[in-house]
């Protein structure tokens, strides 16, 4: 039997050939991230036989990245995710002054 490896913070994505429905991914694979946090995510395309569609490379952003491109954001959890998207705003009715606008 082969031995089994990965390299961390890389993974290829392969073709979900199980795919039965359309909520379903196009790609699929795991990965192994060795340091939580903020990173950036690149993907290549690949051609052949037996290669991954795209090989995907996770690079870990340094304080000065995070502070420049993510400190606005607030990071949820999966399931504070779904809450907050379950709870759809009302639309924004027009008012009157909208309603009589020229153009």
């Amino acid at each position: 039997m082969s031995e089994k490896y990965v390299t961390e913070n890389e993974s290829g994505l392969w073709n979900n050939d199980s795919k039965t429905e359309d909520w379903m991914d196009d790609f699929k694979s795991k990965i192994y991230i060795s340091e939580p946090g903020w990173h950036w995510i690149g993907a290549r395309e690949n051609e052949g036989d037996n290669r991954p569609a795209l090989q995907v490379t996770v690079r870990r952003m340094d304080d000065k990245q995070i502070n420049q491109y993510c400190s606005e954001y607030t990071v949820l959890t999966k399931e504070q995710a779904k809450e907050k998207w379950s709870k759809k705003e009302p639309d924004k009715k027009k008012t009157e002054s909208e309603d009589d606008l020229p153009f």
